[in-house]
């Protein structure tokens, strides 16, 4: 846990140091207005494709909600844009490069690759997707019992003896008539 906290602080000193000393360079080969004007563009462009692809995704996830269904994917997705976009509101070239390549969707899926890759080295990662049914009305709960315990409790019954009836609670599908 330690030495992620120490790449992580890290990360977060010498990317900040990196963009800095590459925004003077630029600044000392262009001048100071073409090296702003360069980190504002950028970053109205990055904001403007954050947008867009956080409408697309929201839209998929509109799509998925009537059927129960929230695909892993898509969040991730839509976690990855709002990083994407936090990256591209901090001012500096490496960060919007970054936050840039986040936005495009060939680029996010092969991030989503390496960093599941790196997760499975160090823990037992498991990707399950559940599907939720709806409670409603068709729906009936009952209970499986297998026909021995229906006639060892019928038996019980008329040796007078109360019902002991080893019960499995179940959720079926089918439908009331």
């Amino acid at each position: 846990m330690i030495i992620v906290f120490a790449r992580l602080l890290l990360l977060l000193i010498l990317v900040p140091l990196a963009d800095l000393i590459l925004l003077l360079l630029i600044a000392q080969c262009t001048g100071w207005t073409s090296s702003l004007l360069l980190v504002l563009v950028s970053g109205l462009l990055g904001v403007w494709l954050a947008r867009r692809q956080s409408i697309f995704v929201g839209r998929k996830l509109l799509a998925q909600l009537p059927e129960n269904e929230l695909p892993p994917r898509l969040i991730t997705d839509s976690a990855m844009i709002l990083f994407a976009a936090g990256l591209l509101i901090a001012p500096g070239l490496i960060t919007d490069l970054i936050g840039l390549s986040l936005l495009i969707p060939a680029i996010r899926a092969q991030y989503k690759r390496q960093i599941l890759r790196g997760l499975k080295k160090q823990f037992d990662v498991q990707i399950t997707q559940m599907k939720t049914v709806p409670m409603d009305d068709s729906v009936i709960d009952g209970e499986v019992v297998s026909s021995s315990d229906v006639q060892f409790g019928q038996q019980r019954l008329l040796e007078g003896k109360p019902k002991e009836v080893r019960k499995t609670p179940t959720r079926t599908g089918r439908k009331a008539s």
